[in-house]
């Protein structure tokens, strides 16, 4: 589908989901150049949070509020404005509130603190969640990372968009610090889509079944800088050879829903532990509308509906049709859980 025909295609609610997050790109490369003056802050539980988190939330927060009807922005998000307020850094807060005004014109600081929160979701009621910097090392590092928006509605994701500020269109899986950078969009039932940086649709996205033997594997920046192989990679080593692409980010999905990739695979770290929706929502459903699958390292179908944790579920697999099933097959015993047939972990 070319680019007039995709953007005859998308829903009016996508459109509107792209516009804003489409200000955020520009947020995310400004604020990486300013993390010398203004470093990451340590959160309560030890991991690097930066003021383009809080920034970019700021500002897609805005932009949903501005195409709600009732104003309201129902928000799971990953960052908070008293986590902003408690850090005790006022660079930080400056930072965050001259970026949002960069963006969006003059507003007062409290203003910009609310704009971080959205509303409250109500129980049972569509919700939207929110990455706003996925990928925070990549991010710190100069390399890849992204902005996630998700809608979820019960235990679906049925809308999702995803900025790539470093990112080239299809095809181009270098860096690009100036930008200006590629935006994703997914409805469930109504395909997806790659944008430009504005979000004016580009093509439709469809990837072909996968014929191996190769197998090109999305993976993460190895957080230890160490060179061990994890107990996944004899796994895939398995189904076949691999040709590895590294970077942080629900980017790795990206690849994946655009045809650059085969693989992406999240396995539990240590015992029981379990994903956080805004780390998976809008990578799993750009894969599954792109023709690929999504669903846990056990081919059980995702489940967004336990609010913050896919606690139902063990890791995330996302692959290619063809491979998909053979993945689960290799890595579901390895997790001490059996793997659910393919057809029932499709989505």
């Amino acid at each position: 589908m070319n680019a007039t025909s995709a953007a005859a295609a998308m829903p009016d609610d996508l459109r509107d989901a792209l516009r804003a997050v489409a200000p955020s790109l520009a947020v995310v490369r400004a604020l990486g150049a300013t993390l010398d003056a203004v470093p990451p802050i340590e959160k309560k539980d030890g991991s690097p949070v930066t003021a383009a988190d809080y920034a970019v939330q700021a500002v897609v927060v805005a932009g949903l509020r501005a195409a709600a009807g009732d104003r309201r922005v129902p928000l799971l998000g990953e960052e908070s404005a008293s986590g902003l307020a408690s850090a005790g850094r006022p660079d930080a807060v400056r930072a965050v509130v001259e970026a949002v005004r960069a963006a969006l014109g003059w507003m007062d600081e409290a203003e910009v603190l609310r704009l971080i929160d959205g509303d409250e979701p109500r129980s049972g009621a569509p919700h939207w969640t929110i990455d706003p910097i996925d990928g925070t090392r990549g991010f710190v590092l100069g390399a890849q990372c992204s902005v996630c928006l998700a809608r979820v509605e019960g235990r679906d994701v049925t809308l999702a968009v995803m900025g790539c500020p470093r990112m080239g269109p299809t095809g181009d899986v270098g860096v690009h610090a100036n930008g200006p950078g590629v935006l994703y969009g997914a409805v469930r039932g109504g395909g997806a889509f790659e944008c430009d940086a504005a979000g004016q649709a580009l093509r439709s996205m469809r990837v072909d079944p996968w014929r191996g033997p190769g197998i090109r594997w999305a993976r993460s920046l190895n957080r230890s800088g160490s060179l061990a192989v994890g107990r996944t990679e004899p796994l895939v080593r398995a189904i076949g050879p691999i040709l590895e692409t590294r970077m942080d980010s629900q980017c790795k999905y990206a690849l994946v829903a655009r045809g650059d990739a085969d693989l992406v695979v999240r396995t539990p770290r240590t015992t029981g532990a379990v994903e956080q929706v805004w780390d998976h929502a809008s990578g799993a459903l750009l894969a599954a509308e792109s023709g690929a699958e999504a669903t846990d390292a056990c081919g059980r179908p995702l489940d967004f509906g336990h609010g913050a944790l896919l606690a139902a579920n063990v890791g995330v697999l996302v692959a290619a049709h063809g491979l998909h099933e053979r993945a689960v097959r290799a890595i579901a015993p390895s997790l001490h859980a059996p793997p659910r047939p393919a057809e029932a972990g499709a989505r």
